[in-house]
């Protein structure tokens, strides 16, 4: 299996970096950004990665339910059920999380698992007062 970070630009390649700076550089750790070339270059560009990886098992983590990434995404998702995963939220702890276990994971269990990890480092200062 392999991870597809797909967000607006800039936080996938710094959340990579972040990655690679504190366990390691992953060869199946990918990322595209959609940026100022617009919406039909990001399209272009998401099929040309995804046509290099239609073998194997991708999990998309995106920043932003229904911004372009998320809905581009979500598209191949439906066109191969069987090998693509899109969770939403993207966020540093789940791309740790599932930087460790890329070769052996199932695809719907590492789905279930970003988002288990990424909800679980929600938190807040336990000396805050939630209203």
């Amino acid at each position: 299996m392999e991870l597809l970070i797909a967000t607006h630009e800039g936080l996938a390649s710094g959340l990579v970096s972040a990655h690679d700076m504190l366990v390691g550089k992953n060869d199946q750790i990918m990322t595209i950004e959609l940026n100022d070339s617009g919406i039909r270059d990001f399209r272009r560009r998401f099929a040309e990665l995804m046509d290099r990886h239609q073998s194997g098992q991708v999990l998309i983590l995106t920043d932003l339910r229904n911004g372009t990434p998320h809905l581009v995404a979500k598209e191949y998702e439906e066109a191969h059920p069987d090998s693509v995963r899109v969770v939403s939220g993207a966020n540093l702890p789940m791309v740790l999380e599932l930087g460790h276990n890329l070769i052996s994971a199932d695809l719907d269990d590492a789905a279930r698992r970003a988002i288990q990890v990424g909800r679980g480092d929600i938190d807040v200062d336990k000396s805050m007062q939630m209203a």
